[in-house]
């Protein structure tokens, strides 16, 4: 159990991860509806791994910088 609460932060920081990538997968479907074309799922794929790699990175370097006092 002591592990799990150890990596609390890496659940966190998934779970904010996924539902970015979520939310961008999302976004890019309503604008490919709204112009009336077809989205591959490998689009799809593609704009989903980008979001999940810079969300994390986002979060890494949001937690490296200092919070003022």
């Amino acid at each position: 159990m002591r592990i799990l609460s150890e990596l609390s932060w890496l659940w966190e920081t998934l779970g904010i991860a996924l539902a970015a990538a979520a939310v961008c997968i999302a976004c890019a479907a309503l604008i490919c509806k709204a112009a009336k074309k077809k989205l591959s799922k490998k689009v799809l794929a593609a704009i989903g791994a980008a979001a999940f790699v810079g969300a994390i990175l986002a979060v890494i370097l949001i937690a490296r910088t200092p919070m003022p006092l």
